[in-house]
């Protein structure tokens, strides 16, 4: 079994019956969502503010689904 949390997942979306590619389209997504949803909560992106090291939320979207500059 794969150690990356990230490839588990992957490998079960694929035993549950979907393609690698669709498998990987629907962890993006849905890792693209929960970013924008987190920035939304906190009002502003990492951006705006300027400063996003270690800045909690943001930092953590970030992470998640890095915002292009």
């Amino acid at each position: 079994m794969p150690e990356d949390s990230r490839a588990r997942l992957i490998a079960y979306l694929c035993q549950a019956g979907l393609s690698t590619v669709r498998a990987n389209a629907v962890l993006d997504a849905y890792a693209h969502a929960l970013a924008e949803r987190i920035r939304a909560e906190q009002g502003t992106t990492s951006l705006e503010n300027g400063h996003h090291f270690f800045s909690g939320m943001d930092f953590a979207a970030d992470l998640i689904d890095p915002v292009a500059a």
